[in-house]
């Protein structure tokens, strides 16, 4: 079984995420973040649930998950799954991620 780990980056982003949901919908920002996380750890049980980096034309040895108007970044290795940035994907994510 895998542990999820976040990177730095990918904290900030999801307390970005929440910030901006909590300017509009202070009611909303916890239940979004909380189904966000949910959906994050179904990759305990399908690691491979998303598609590989270089199928978005992404030169980097991850994966990308989507979830609503996000993309989740994440490596993993034979004991974690390392999210490694949670990006909105109206932005120039290819220039995030790199």
């Amino acid at each position: 079984m895998y542990d999820i780990r976040y990177t730095k980056l990918a904290e900030n982003d999801l307390d970005e995420i929440f910030q901006l949901i909590y300017e509009d919908k202070p009611s909303m920002a916890i239940t979004y973040i909380d189904k966000l996380y949910n959906f994050i750890s179904l990759l305990i049980t399908n690691p491979l649930m998303g598609i590989e980096c270089k199928c978005k034309n992404i030169n980097k040895n991850c994966r990308v998950l989507i979830y609503e108007n996000y993309l989740i970044f994440y490596t993993l290795d034979e004991e974690n799954i390392v999210i490694l940035r949670v990006l909105n994907r109206y932005m120039d994510y290819k220039k995030e991620i790199l």
